[in-house]
């Protein structure tokens, strides 16, 4: 089921649900994608979490700036400051819950890549703006974007230019390319995000900043600073997963922030994948299945209705 949801600032952007077609909902899951990425570019992920094995209904949207939410070509990249990217997240987080289906499920929110650093983020956040945050009962990171891989990180030098350019020219766009070797081992998957019009490694000088300024800031957490803003306290626990030789963002750094972040009752899971590449969802010979599985049995075994299916997979 595909549509659009509204912002606080009246920008419409792209979303979709899948959900189980029994109509019975045991949890629900907020998706917040990659960058150059968009939420139907997952392959089966979705519609395995869905599935009457498990019954979690998914709800994810293109945010602003990627996707289907792009209707023009100056739109690409044009993700606005981190403060709108949250507030885009904060929106969408109450439109889920205040659907008439959603209401007593226990919510979960879960993020790839950029999208795993931003919900990191808006977790984190000691902002009034996010105090009235519905409940949310269990954090889920896929290969999150605490740090590039060394190969990929541009040089302090090129850091420093692009937050003075973005002072100057906040909207124009730049190409931010990554190399599709180590996205997955399925060629066909590397080729897929290769061809995909709507993966436009697009960005605008404001956007990249941004995304910068979070990686950093969940980089300082993770060597133990403190940043204005920002708490190393979740209000709910946490599952990371991550490839041990993804080569896009750094599993080293992931690991490093997870052993800072404190949960309630101590409930955080670092899942290593061994040999895996960044899109663990679309990892072949039967990793990517095993994935949607662990995804699966963690969110079951945090909600009331768990009745032993968080056992499936493991």
């Amino acid at each position: 089921m595909e549509g659009e949801f509204t912002t606080s600032d009246g920008t419409k952007l792209y979303k979709k649900a899948w959900k189980p077609e029994s109509g019975h909902i045991s949890a629900v899951l907020i998706f917040l994608h990659g960058f150059s990425d968009h939420i139907n570019a997952y392959y089966d992920f979705f519609p395995t979490l869905s599935s009457s094995s498990f019954n979690i209904a998914v709800y994810g949207f293109d945010q602003r700036g990627w996707g289907r939410s792009v209707r023009k070509p100056s739109e690409c990249g044009l993700t606005g400051p981190t403060t709108l990217v949250l507030s885009d997240i904060h929106d969408f987080v109450h439109h889920v819950a205040s659907l008439p289906e959603t209401q007593g499920k226990p919510l979960f929110l879960m993020g790839h890549s950029m999208g795993g650093g931003e919900a990191l983020c808006y977790m984190l956040s000691t902002s009034p703006a996010f105090s009235n945050r519905p409940p949310i009962r269990g954090l889920l990171l896929e290969a999150p974007y605490i740090e590039l891989d060394p190969s990929e990180q541009p040089s302090s030098l090129v850091v420093s230019a692009g937050k003075l350019a973005a002072m100057i020219l906040p909207h124009n766009q730049m190409k931010q390319k990554l190399s599709a070797t180590y996205m997955s081992h399925s060629a066909k998957v590397r080729q897929d995000w290769i061809d995909d019009p709507l993966c436009h490694d697009t960005g605008t000088l404001e956007g990249l900043k941004g995304l910068l300024q979070r990686s950093g800031d969940m980089s300082a957490l993770s060597h133990g600073r403190k940043v204005h803003g920002l708490t190393n306290k979740l209000p709910c626990s946490v599952w990371v997963a991550h490839g041990t030789s993804d080569r896009v963002v750094s599993p080293a750094a992931a690991q490093r922030l997870f052993e800072v972040l404190e949960a309630p009752e101590g409930d955080k899971v670092f899942h290593p994948y061994p040999d895996a590449y960044h899109k663990l969802h679309a990892e072949p010979d039967g990793v990517g299945e095993q994935f949607a599985k662990d995804v699966a049995s963690w969110i079951l075994a945090h909600t009331a209705e768990s009745q032993g299916a968080a056992q499936v997979g493991t």
